[in-house]
Parts: C-alpha cells; sequence; structure tokens
C-alpha cells in the first residue's frame, strides 16, 4: 500500500492560500481555476513534470519505511513553476 494517500491542488497565486484535496491529479484538471481568485491550479507545464516525477515518488514509497518512531509515513511531491520539491512527514 501506497503510504501517499491524498493529493492536492495548491494555489500558487500570490495572496491566495487556496488548497483542494482532490483523488488524484489527472489531465482534466490541467487549467482547473482557483475558487478563490480565479487564478490557473495547474498549468500543463507543471502537470508534465509531475507525470515525469510520479515514477519517483512511487519507487521511493516502495523503499521508505511505513512508520518511524510509531508513527505513519506519508512522502509528497510538488511542481510550481519549474521547482520541484519532495516532503516526508510523520503522521
Amino acid at each position: 500500500m501506497s503510504k501517499l494517500e491524498s493529493e492536492y491542488l495548491k494555489c500558487d497565486a500570490n495572496g491566495c492560500d487556496h488548497v483542494e484535496n482532490i483523488d488524484c491529479i489527472s489531465q482534466d484538471l490541467v487549467g482547473k481555476t482557483c475558487p478563490k481568485c480565479g487564478a490557473n491550479l495547474l498549468t500543463q507545464e507543471d502537470y508534465n513534470h509531475y507525470v515525469q516525477l510520479r515514477g519517483l515518488l512511487t519507487l521511493l514509497n516502495t523503499m521508505a519505511p511505513e512508520q518511524v518512531d510509531g508513527q505513519k509515513v506519508e512522502l509528497s511531491i510538488g511542481v510550481h513553476d519549474g521547482e520541484f520539491t519532495m516532503k516526508g512527514r510523520a503522521l
């Protein structure tokens, strides 16, 4: 079972803090507008980068421990304006 249980879109517009939980990041979400400010939540470029990095995340999830100090581990990736981030956290 993958440790990544949820995905989300986060608005990158200055001053906007909108985060939208979704089942899965997919091609049909490209161009989705932020309900707060109207900015684009997912560009085609960011989606293309995400698709390329998703395989890496899957591989890392298979290698990462299920738990650290008794807490479940969740890994996540983000791609926004060409910047890649990876986070791991104990839940």
